[in-house]
C-alpha cells in the first residue's frame, strides 16, 4: 500500500508534463495533411489528370521512326567455277518514318474524352468520400481523447476523496477513534478507485494513440488537451437535411458519376456500328555497304599461268594471262514513299455487337437501380440519424442536469459525513452516483457527437460544420 499510493498520485502529472497542447482545429489540419489514406487518393486523383488527355483519348496520329541495323559475313566456297570464292560482309541500315491516324471511328474518340472526363470527376469524387470518411474519424477520434482524458479526471477525483478518506480513518485508529472494520472497508474503497484509475489511464493513452494513426504522428507521442468535451447542438429542420443530402452527399453524387460512366459504354458499344477509316503515311529507306571479292577488271593486277604445251614440247609453253579477283566495298542507297487508306466495317461477327450493345444498356440498368437504392438507403439513414440526434440531445440535456445535482449532493454528503450526520457507507454510495452521473453526460456528450457527424457526412457538409465542435 505504501508503494501504490505515491505511485498512483503521480501517474497524472507525469501524463500532462511536458508536452505540447492540441486542439481540435489542429487535429484536423494535421490530419488533412498527413493522413496516408487522403495522400493516396491525392496520387489517384493526379493519375486520372494525367491521363485525362485527346492524346490518350485517341484524337491525335501516330507516329513512328523505325531504324534497324542489319549485318551479315559468308563465306564461299563455290562449286561454280566462274563463281568467286572469299568472304563477303554486308551491312545495311533501313529505316522507316511512319504516320497512322484514325480519322473517323464512329465518334469513338469523342466518347473516350468524355469517359476520361468522368474517370477524373469520380476519383475526385472518391478523395472526397476519403477526405469526408477521415475527417469524421479524426473528430471522432479526437472526441473520444475528451472522453477519456475527462473520465480519468473523474477517477482521479473519487481516487483523491478515497486516499484522503483511508487515512483520515487509519489516523483516527491510531488514536482509538476508528475500529478495523472502518479501515477495511475504505482501504477497500481505495484500492477499487485505484484499480479503475490504472485501467482508464491505458484507455486514456490507447485514445491518443489511435488519435496519432489519424495524423501519422508518432504513436507514442503526448499531447496535452485544453478543450473540454462538450458540444452546443444545433437545431435543424428535417426538409433542409434532405434537400442537402439529395445535392450534396459524396456517396450519391459518385453514384450519379457511375451511371454516366455507364451511359458511355453503351455509346462505345453502339460506336462499333459505324465504320472505321484511318489513313497511314510514310517514307522508308535504306543505306547499304557490300565488301566481297568481285570479278576481275583489266586494271588489276595480272596473273600469267601456263594451261598446256604445243606439241606436247615443255620448251614451247601455252601461257594464259588472267586478272585475280578484287577486294572492294560497294554502297548504295533506296528510298520511298507511301500513302494508304483503309475503310473497315465489321457487317455481321456473330452478332457479338448487337450483344454487347444489349448488356451494356442492362448494366445502366442495373446502375440506375442502384442510384436509387442507394437514394431509398441514403432517406432511411438520414431519417434514423435525424431521430438518433434529437432523442441523445434530450439524454444529454437529462445526464446534464442529473450530473450537477449528483455533484452538489457529493459536496453536501461530504460536509455531512464530517460532521458525522452520514456514515462511510452513504456517503460511498452517493460517491458512486455522482460518478455515473457524470460518466452518463460525458458517454451521452460524445454519443451526440458521434450522430452529429453521422448527419454532417450524409448532408456532404461535415467539413463546413467542423468548427461547432469544441465550442
Amino acid at each position: 500500500m505504501k508503494k501504490l499510493l505515491p505511485w498512483i498520485v503521480l501517474i497524472l502529472p507525469i501524463l500532462a508534463f511536458g508536452q505540447e497542447p492540441l486542439t481540435l482545429e489542429q487535429v484536423i489540419q494535421r490530419g488533412l495533411k498527413n493522413n496516408f489514406d487522403i495522400q493516396i487518393q491525392k496520387s489517384l486523383v493526379e493519375i486520372a489528370k494525367n491521363n485525362n488527355t485527346p492524346g490518350q483519348a485517341g484524337r491525335y496520329p501516330t507516329i513512328n521512326l523505325l531504324i534497324n541495323s542489319t549485318n551479315s559475313a559468308i563465306n564461299r566456297v563455290p562449286a561454280n567455277p566462274f563463281a568467286v570464292p572469299g568472304t563477303s560482309i554486308s551491312n545495311s541500315i533501313p529505316g522507316q518514318f511512319d504516320i497512322g491516324w484514325i480519322l473517323f471511328n464512329g465518334f469513338t474518340v469523342t466518347i473516350n474524352k468524355n469517359q476520361l472526363d468522368r474517370l477524373e470527376k469520380q476519383s475526385e469524387g472518391n478523395a472526397s468520400i476519403v477526405v469526408q470518411n477521415t475527417l469524421q474519424s479524426i473528430i471522432l477520434g479526437y472526441s473520444l481523447v475528451l472522453l477519456e482524458k475527462e473520465r480519468l479526471e473523474v477517477r482521479k477525483k473519487l481516487l483523491d476523496l478515497s486516499r484522503t478518506r483511508y487515512e483520515q480513518v487509519r489516523l483516527k485508529q491510531s488514536v482509538g477513534s476508528a475500529i478495523t472494520f472502518d479501515v477495511l472497508q475504505e482501504e477497500s474503497n481505495f484500492l477499487t478507485d485505484s484499480g479503475n484509475f490504472v485501467l482508464q489511464s491505458l484507455n486514456y493513452r490507447n485514445a491518443v494513440r489511435n488519435l496519432n494513426v489519424l495524423i501519422n504522428d508518432r504513436v507514442d507521442k503526448t499531447y496535452t488537451f485544453p478543450q473540454p468535451l462538450k458540444f452546443n447542438a444545433p437545431t435543424f429542420v428535417y426538409s433542409d437535411l434532405e434537400s442537402k443530402m439529395t445535392g450534396n452527399n459524396f456517396t450519391l453524387k459518385n453514384q450519379y458519376i457511375s451511371q454516366s460512366i455507364l451511359h458511355g459504354n453503351t455509346q462505345l458499344a453502339n460506336a462499333l456500328l459505324y465504320p472505321s477509316f484511318s489513313v497511314n503515311l510514310g517514307g522508308q529507306g535504306s543505306l547499304d555497304w557490300l565488301n566481297a571479292k568481285f570479278r576481275p577488271t583489266e586494271t588489276g593486277i595480272p596473273v600469267k599461268s601456263t594451261v598446256g604445251y604445243l606439241l606436247d614440247d615443255p620448251t614451247q609453253p601455252v601461257i594464259s594471262t588472267s586478272f585475280a579477283p578484287e577486294s572492294r566495298t560497294v554502297t548504295g542507297n533506296s528510298y520511298g514513299a507511301y500513302a494508304n487508306f483503309s475503310l473497315r466495317w465489321t457487317l455481321f461477327n456473330g452478332s457479338q455487337i448487337k450483344r454487347n450493345i444489349e448488356n451494356a444498356k442492362t448494366r445502366e440498368i442495373i446502375g440506375q437501380q442502384t442510384t436509387d437504392q442507394l437514394k431509398l438507403s441514403l432517406q432511411r439513414d438520414l431519417q434514423i440519424a435525424y431521430d438518433l440526434y434529437e432523442q441523445r440531445k434530450q439524454i444529454v440535456e437529462i445526464t446534464r442536469i442529473n450530473q450537477r445535482a449528483t455533484e452538489l449532493n457529493l459536496s453536501l454528503a461530504e460536509e455531512r459525513y464530517r460532521v458525522g450526520y452520514i456514515n462511510a457507507i452513504d456517503l460511498r454510495l452517493i460517491q458512486l452516483n455522482y460518478l455515473n452521473a457524470t460518466l452518463a453526460n460525458l458517454e451521452a456528450t460524445y454519443n451526440l457527437i458521434d450522430v452529429y457527424t453521422d448527419l454532417m457526412s450524409l448532408t456532404g457538409s461535415i467539413i463546413e460544420q467542423a468548427e461547432n465542435f469544441g465550442n
